[in-house]
């Protein structure tokens, strides 16, 4: 039986998530050194390019993560459930999805970036040096969601260490080829996304061969058919996708928002997400933990064992939550001012950090439920959450409110999001525990 359905349950998830949290502050830990560095050498207007693009690539990247995590799920179901005969399948509908969704994205990108910026009232010489950076990171995204592809699969089999080492090592050439390209060759923001580019792509190379040795898949037997596993893929990822999409297309009605109060605002609003990005990423982690733990358990038929492994978390990273939030606000001047030398952006920054980070805790306990959401089969009720807490709470909020109260509203519009967020997954966290018995996470297949 897999690690993840032995042992006490904590004890397993914080096991499974720490490896990810390594390897992931090292990714995020790239992304601050990548804005620290554009900030230092190419100044406000390079945040901006920056901010400007997040949107687009969020949401080609994070509906593959979407899509990936319902190929995690599968292949946590059917280690719980002890079908590793099946894994072949799997992992050959992986790969399809792979090559065609780096493709496909890759065409997008040239076709779409002009438009896509347009919409969110990006024009001039930013919108022009925006699109420079994207087409320059599109040259990755192989690498991008190969390396992620292969983390999914590593995720699915428990493997959280390998997934670490592989993420581990494209961070760590992100940050040594960044400093090369901006700060010693005077690359500009083009250079930050060839350093992307590039270190992606040593990922995925070792990615696959540390996959090919550590969990090589079974070649003799029939012909893998990967077609019902992309059905199934779909039907429980699609929904994780769709989360993704109303997320990115969201957060580009709110930077065409910020974006009209000049460049210095969309610049803090580029590392606050970042610093955002940081924070949060040991609770994201613990969320798919979570999700692969409930898989596994709900699997090999232990329902008991699933919810005592959340509600364990729960406590953990409400504790964890407070702790970083006091960080952050004991140091969010600092933090600011390693990034820029800008006194208005730095006291922008300062400012949106006091107001959303005394209710961090309210963002963590609605991650951990999603990642048991997810676990459980369930993958429609974050979804819902997101068009909920985002699209009918922040953006209206937002939007109706920057007006009389200027960018303050934006900054509590986050606030309010998460309030609703976590009240509807509570909801349906209660449905799900107490109401009727939580399904395996995947039907098997035949």
């Amino acid at each position: 039986m897999s690690d993840m359905t032995t042992g006490p349950a904590l004890r397993r998830i914080v096991g499974f998530a720490l490896p990810l949290t390594a390897a992931n502050l090292l990714q995020q830990g790239y992304l601050l050194v990548d804005s620290v560095v554009v900030g230092r050498y190419v100044g406000v207007e390079g945040l901006a390019v920056v901010g400007a693009c997040g949107p687009l690539f969020y949401l080609l990247n994070a509906m593959f993560i979407g899509l990936g995590t319902a190929f995690t799920i599968r292949l946590a179901h059917l280690t719980g459930g002890q079908q590793v005969d099946r894994r072949r399948d799997v992992v050959a509908a992986l790969a399809v999805l792979t090559v065609v969704w780096a493709a496909g994205c890759v065409v997008l990108a040239t076709l779409l970036v002009d438009p896509a910026l347009a919409a969110m009232g990006i024009d001039g010489r930013l919108a022009a040096d925006s699109a420079r950076f994207f087409g320059t990171l599109a040259l990755g995204f192989p690498g991008i969601f190969g390396s992620a592809a292969v983390s999914a699969y590593f995720r699915g089999l428990g493997d959280s260490r390998s997934a670490m080492w592989v993420q581990g090592v494209g961070s760590i050439a992100n940050v040594v080829l960044v400093l090369v390209f901006v700060a010693v060759l005077g690359g500009g923001v083009v250079g930050a996304a060839l350093a992307t580019a590039v270190a992606s792509t040593v990922a995925l190379v070792v990615g696959l061969v540390w996959a090919a040795r550590a969990h090589p898949v079974r070649r003799r037997g029939p012909r893998p058919a990967p077609r019902r596993e992309l059905v199934d893929a779909a039907r429980l990822g699609l929904p994780l996708a769709s989360q993704h999409i109303v997320l990115a297309l969201g957060i580009m009605v709110l930077v065409g928002i910020i974006q009209s109060y000049g460049e210095v605002v969309l610049a803090a609003f580029t590392i606050v997400s970042r610093i955002e990005l940081f924070t949060g990423i040991l609770f994201l982690d613990f969320s798919g933990a979570v999700t692969a733990f409930a898989a596994q358990n709900l699997g090999a038929g232990d329902l008991a064992r699933a919810r005592d492994g959340l509600l364990r978390t729960l406590r953990l990273t409400a504790v964890l939550s407070v702790l970083v939030a006091g960080v952050v606000l004991v140091a969010r001047a600092p933090l600011a001012a390693l990034f820029t030398d800008d006194p208005a952006t730095r006291e922008l920054t300062g400012r949106y950090l006091t107001i959303i980070y005394p209710f961090l805790l309210l963002y963590t306990a609605m991650v951990v439920i999603h990642g048991y959401l997810n676990g459980a089969g369930r993958t429609t009720a974050p979804l819902i959450c997101t068009l909920i807490a985002f699209v009918a709470v922040q953006i209206p909020f937002a939007w109706l409110l920057n007006g009389p109260f200027g960018i303050d509203a934006v900054m509590w519009a986050v606030v309010a999001s998460w309030t609703a967020g976590l009240t509807y997954s509570v909801f349906c966290l209660r449905r799900v525990l107490f109401v009727r018995p939580a399904p395996a996470a995947v039907p098997a297949t035949t």
